[in-house]
């Protein structure tokens, strides 16, 4: 066996090392077994080797067996070759080296959708619709979203050339471009409201700067006025539980119980309390959690239901409760292996059962209701066999069962076909583009002032047939009548005007959006405007009175 073969066998004996050192209480037979199991993976290995018709990839046939190896634990069990795990660290740390922009690759040139406020790009003067052609002197054109990422991310304080084709400008643009730290922003939106009293925050993962972040947003939107406090989680998936702890803190008189955990080990057994008090007490809390909130998000919003200390509302939450440790494997990978599980202050766990396979466990929460049957429906639904609990102070119920069980119950509307195909298929993007691109030069009386955009701006029918246009170049075309299947080219998509119409005033929401986001790109000015119209947030609004009764807050 080859040394580089040895080493990979290597890691998956380590693997289940690692695991077999927590179990004291393994007896001797079942020692024997696992050598067995090991016996055969390396007769197999051998076998391979020295019969299979090609010659084997060694490193992606061992990297499968650990992975197979894990997925027999728990859908949260993972190894995580070193690239991935390179990455999965440099997500959370909320930073990297590069030149801050968001872009598509649009037939197969690298497009700047915008620059990302106050980083290279964007003090250097890039715009919406640049397209990068060329990067260090070597063609961009038909460049891969992973090599573009390759190309002009790198150590912070270096040099990259960028040549860029402007519309309307005959020859290239030149860029000589020092790569900078560029944040990667956990709290996306952060503002106020039209009632001017109430602040709206979207969180969408907890990363290393989660916690700061959001006291950052909390100050800024109290020093506008805010008095009460929307936190949207939803669609939240989780990450760093002592981000998920610091958070509840902020809103939590010192000495309560945030989340507990508990394993088949003493060791792994352990208790989190709120230390500093309070330090945002007196704002009226409401969360906005769905099937898509998990793990963190479900540690926030459980603890400040369990102490009365917020109201919950919208759909029952995902239902990840497992705690994952990281083991590293020597190489830069890592095997994350779950060793408890999560439970809120009043006892109640988080995580949901995952016995009908991972695909099950992942997917049956974001079913469309048409996809359930009577029965799935009633059990996804149903509260009247959940566990039930008391919260601490007002001892009012709450339901176990997995996942957190909102205050407040409301359906998610989701989207049709025609407004995620017009996502997907980025018109809004270049709708917005073309539309910065055409007025940038135009001294419009909202160009510099987003109160008066947000009032006074509206996208007229006018406006719906340009973005018509810009749906025809994407190939997405609305007809009276749908054509055959047979006589659609692949690449084609077709809508009837009727679609269009009932999708009319979502998408006048999501154009006046996409645009104000070209001209004002400070997240707490244009996110109002979808939050203005999100059916989620106008119930919210309705709440306060018993959010303040509830934390007694007068």
């Amino acid at each position: 066996m080859s040394d580089k073969k040895f080493y990979l066998f290597a890691m998956i004996v380590l693997v289940s090392a690692i695991l077999l050192s927590y179990r004291y209480e393994d007896t001797e037979a079942s020692t024997n077994d696992t050598m067995q199991y090991f016996k055969k993976m390396n007769y197999i290995l051998r076998i391979v080797d020295n019969v299979y018709v090609d010659e084997p990839d060694n490193e992606k046939m061992m990297e499968g067996a650990i992975e197979g190896m894990l997925e027999g634990l728990d859908p949260h069990s993972v190894y995580i070759p070193a690239e991935e795990q390179k990455e999965v660290e440099e997500d959370f740390k909320g930073e990297f080296g590069g030149i801050g922009i968001e872009f598509e690759i649009k037939h197969k040139y690298l497009t700047v959708v915008s620059p990302i406020p106050d980083t290279p790009s964007d003090r250097l003067g890039l715009q919406p619709g640049d397209r990068i052609i060329s990067i260090d002197d070597k063609t961009a054109v038909g460049i891969t979203t992973n090599e573009v990422f390759k190309r002009l991310k790198g150590k912070i304080g270096t040099k990259v050339k960028i040549t860029v084709a402007r519309t309307g400008v005959d020859k290239p643009l030149e860029f000589e471009i020092n790569r900078a730290a560029i944040p990667v922003y956990s709290v996306i939106a952060k503002c106020m409201l039209d009632d001017k009293k109430t602040g709206y925050i979207s969180v969408n993962r907890f990363a290393y700067k989660t916690a700061s972040e959001l006291e950052e947003a909390l100050q800024n939107l109290e020093s506008r006025g805010m008095t009460q406090l929307i936190l949207d989680l939803r669609g939240n998936p989780g990450g760093l539980m002592d981000q998920a702890i610091d958070i509840s803190d902020k809103f939590l008189d010192a000495g309560k119980m945030i989340v507990y955990t508990k394993g088949r080990f003493k060791e792994f057994d352990d208790e989190y309390f709120s230390t500093k008090g309070a330090t945002h007490q007196k704002v009226p809390i409401v969360i906005l959690i769905d099937a898509g909130s998990a793990s963190a998000s479900e540690i926030v919003s459980g603890a400040l239901q369990d102490h009365d200390r917020a109201l919950i509302l919208g759909a029952k939450s995902f239902g990840k409760g497992l705690v994952q440790r990281p083991f590293e494997l020597g190489d830069g990978s890592v095997a994350r292996i779950t060793i408890a599980r999560y439970y809120t202050p009043t006892g109640r766990l988080i995580q949901r059962p995952y016995d009908n396979g991972t695909e099950s466990y992942i997917y049956d929460r974001f079913k469309n209701d048409d996809d359930l049957t009577d029965k799935e429906k009633a059990k996804r639904d149903s509260i009247k066999n959940a566990e039930t609990f008391y919260t601490l102070r007002k001892h009012r119920v709450v339901y176990g069962g997995g996942g957190i069980t909102p205050d407040s119950l409301i359906t998610y509307d989701l989207l049709s076909d025609l407004m995620i195909d017009l996502l997907r298929m980025r018109v809004y993007n270049d709708n917005s583009i073309n539309y910065f691109n055409e007025q940038k030069d135009i001294d419009h009386k909202w160009k510099d002032d987003f109160e008066v955009f947000y009032n006074e701006f509206v996208v007229d029918d006018n406006m719906l047939n340009e973005f018509k246009k810009v749906a025809n170049k994407n190939k997405l075309f609305f007809v009276d009548k749908l054509p055959e299947k047979k006589d659609i080219p692949k690449d084609e998509l077709y809508y009837t005007n009727a679609d269009f119409e009932k999708d009319k005033e979502k998408i006048r929401i999501e154009i006046k959006s996409s645009i104000a986001r070209q001209y004002f790109k400070d997240r707490s000015l244009y996110p109002r405007i979808k939050a203005m119209n999100d059916k989620f947030v106008k119930k919210a609004l309705t709440m306060f009175e018993d959010a303040k009764k509830l934390a007694d807050i007068k």
